[in-house]
């Protein structure tokens, strides 16, 4: 038998990060949205390269609901880029 002593853990809470609305200001979190919003827009990526169904306004143009993307477009989005190319979503899995 051994005579090694086992040493008991330390049992610490696990801090959590804060969501981060929480961590920022209102408005500073409103500008951040906004010019996260405005890049899409300007290099149409994401659903801001779908005109949008609903409202219908052409790609890259924000829909006429602020700080909103229909769903229609959303969706419209998610249609084409499951049409494009199967294989490179597959290959961006497996990386």
């Amino acid at each position: 038998m051994s005579s090694t002593t086992v040493l008991p853990l330390s049992h610490r809470p696990v801090r959590t990060a804060t969501p981060a609305p929480a961590a920022l200001p209102p408005s500073a979190f409103d500008a951040t949205l906004d010019a996260t919003y405005e890049t899409h827009r300007r290099f149409q990526h994401g659903a801001f390269a779908e005109p949008c169904p609903t409202c219908h306004v052409s790609a890259g143009e924000f829909c006429l609901t602020r700080r909103s993307v229909h769903a229609a477009r959303r969706l419209a989005h998610r249609v084409r880029g499951a049409q494009a190319d199967p294989f490179s979503r597959m290959a961006r899995k497996a990386c």
